[in-house]
């Protein structure tokens, strides 16, 4: 991580990226094509470097507890080896060089050496800690940098510390030729946390390939001791061993004793080297040579076991690498799918919302759209529950009812109608019916989007409903409840203009049948009471007399005019741009003689109310 990954990610890094992977484009393809990964470099990781500067963030992140164990288990393991040992050395050594008048400089240098490896190992701890807990640094992957540096400094200090005088170095090292062999083991066992750590490839195998280099390489090849360790693994030092070996074992004596000088003094020397002598030349079982061998196997086996475990430790940090990568992948493809699939929930929410509000005054839109979010919300708890209690999901009538009904006071209605439109449809298609009304009630809805006092209640067959002064874009449930505002009359006249104006649009169109369009319109204010009837499709209507009334105004009328109530005309009379002609008394079903008024056709259709 030192050295490599700054050439990789840093240095070479414009030359490595040779593509720009998109999730996007992949999660989109269909199932019967072939959906690629990003490309990948042997070891270097992703030939799309942003993916790999997001993957070894990810990585960091995802591998955060096992990084900080093992930098806890690296720190425990240097303090329970080399710091302690130090310590408990420390006064013995001191006590050797007073008695023999010698300098322990470079020893002391080498105890210099361990404490500063510890405070190292405590700061770069601390400073994993503090990158992962501080949230403005986004980068998590500092903590591999830091990782690298720390244990590539280690390997720096330790390895300047085991070519000290290999056998002096630590209390519990023995006189032996394989000696710096456990020296090794005693002082880089910090690093076999690194096999727990889920690092990058590439950072495992380049701390363990310094690793290999300072303490199997040069170690054994250059220290205080001697020009090559290597040599003390000869014949005659192998031979030596051996011997020393088997005149403890045969005396029965014990280390402890013969450090201490209280091991018995024997002449049994020559039994010695006759017995190692018939042992070892038996031929043609055993040999001196074959003798020489086994021993020597024994010897240098623990370094056999050391580069067995750093190759163990690089191959299995390769498998943890290649399914992190597989993983990081999926959870990317995941990822993209999810937003995908949010998107898409979002636009049908929308377009769901957008649909409602299209069918329904904005007020009732909110109230329909909430009581679908409760619904979905409760859908867990319904499930937990009985059959009987889950029929109860829906949306009820009677809770929508009393949520979005309500009375509006002084509502003008206005109904228009087609003149012989049921001739017409027994002449022509029902599909040129259709594209002709389509084509009406799309100019009549322009009129209406045109003032925000109208609102289309709806249509039925030719029939066009408009209502004005229900208030219906305003969500205060004060306005709703009545309209006693002074704005009645402008309400009114906003009716009566658009009255004017769908006559106007219905004559500039010919019906299928050839004929010029003609339509009556009928206008009332009164009291009315909206509200949503029924769960199943529901719908927005209005009730009341006022709207018989209305329907009646219309019905009773003349082709091509408007005919309005003695109600509606008290309301617009005084208003400037509306000149209207009593008609006189009208007999009107239901309702007996009515005093109507027709508006004058022979004024500009463009004029407004004021």
């Amino acid at each position: 991580m030192v050295f490599l990954d700054a050439l990789v990610n840093f240095g070479c890094r414009k030359y490595l990226h040779k593509e720009d992977y998109d999730f996007d484009q992949s999660s989109t393809t269909s199932k019967n094509d072939v959906v690629s990964s990003p490309s990948q470099y042997f070891v270097l990781g992703f030939k799309d470097r942003n993916l790999e500067a997001e993957y070894w963030n990810d990585v960091t992140l995802t591998s955060k507890y096992r990084i900080l164990l093992g930098w806890f288990v690296s720190t425990l393991l240097f303090v329970v080896g080399p710091v302690i040992g130090q310590l408990m050395y420390t006064p013995m050594l001191d006590d050797i060089c007073k008695q023999q008048g010698q300098s322990c400089t470079l020893t002391f240098a080498a105890m210099a050496v361990t404490y500063a490896t510890f405070v190292l190992f405590i700061l770069g701890f601390i400073a994993c800690v503090a990158v992962y807990k501080l949230e403005r640094i986004r980068n998590k992957a500092i903590v591999l940098y830091i990782t690298g540096f720390v244990y590539f400094a280690f390997i720096i200090m330790m390895g300047f510390y085991c070519s000290q005088d290999i056998v002096d170095n630590d209390w519990l090292i023995i006189e032996s030729p394989n000696s710096f062999i456990f020296e090794i083991y005693y002082v880089a066992m910090p690093l076999i946390s690194v096999i727990v750590m889920g690092l990058p490839f590439i950072l495992t195998f380049e701390i363990m390939f310094f690793a290999a280099v300072a303490f199997l390489v040069f170690v054994p090849l250059f220290n205080e001791s001697a020009s090559n360790l290597w040599l003390h693994l000869d014949f005659t030092s192998i031979y030596e061993h051996l011997f020393s070996y088997l005149y403890i074992f045969w005396n029965e004596l014990s280390v402890y004793d013969i450090v201490n000088g209280t091991a018995p003094i024997t002449e049994d020397l020559q039994d010695i080297t006759s017995v190692l002598n018939t042992v070892c030349n038996d031929p043609p079982v055993v040999t001196k040579e074959y003798c020489i061998v086994v021993a020597r196997y024994m010897l240098v086996s623990p370094y056999i076991y050391l580069c067995v475990l750093v190759f163990a430790i690089v191959v299995v940090g390769y498998f943890v690498e290649s399914s992190n990568r597989i993983a990081f992948v999926n959870k990317k493809i995941i990822q993209e799918l999810t937003q995908q699939r949010e998107l898409q929930l979002l636009k049908q929410k929308e377009e769901h919302e957008n649909l409602i509000h299209s069918i329904f005054p904005p007020v009732v839109a909110k109230v329909l759209i909430k009581k679908q979010i409760q619904k979905i919300e409760n859908i867990p708890l319904l499930l937990s529950q009985s059959h009987r209690d889950f029929r109860g999901m829906g949306v009820q009538a009677d809770a929508l009812f009393d949520t979005v009904c309500h009375m509006h006071e002084q509502v003008t209605i206005l109904f228009t109608d087609i003149v012989g439109f049921t001739s017409m449809s027994q002449t022509v298609a029902p599909q040129q019916v259709m594209e002709f009304l389509h084509k009406l009630f799309l100019r009549f809805d322009d009129l209406v989007d045109m003032n925000s006092s109208l609102w289309k209640v709806e249509t039925i067959g030719d029939a066009f409903m408009v209502a004005s002064g229900l208030e219906v874009k305003d969500s205060s449930r004060e306005l709703l409840s009545g309209h006693l505002s002074g704005s009645t009359e402008s309400d009114a006249g906003a009716a009566i203009v658009f009255g004017r104006a769908a006559i106007g649009e219905a004559q500039s169109l010919t019906m299928p049948n050839g004929q010029q369009c003609q339509i009556r319109a009928g206008v009332h204010t009164g009291d009315v009471c909206s509200g949503v009837v029924g769960s199943r499709m529901p719908r927005y209507c209005l009730f009341g007399d006022t709207v018989n009334t209305a329907s009646r105004m219309e019905s009773s009328g003349v082709p091509g005019r408007m005919q309005i109530s003695q109600a509606t005309y008290d309301l617009v009379c005084d208003l400037g741009g509306f000149v209207f002609e009593e008609r006189g008394f009208v007999e009107v079903k239901g309702k007996g003689k009515m005093a109507t008024y027709l508006l004058r056709e022979d004024l500009d259709l463009n004029a407004s109310s004021t």
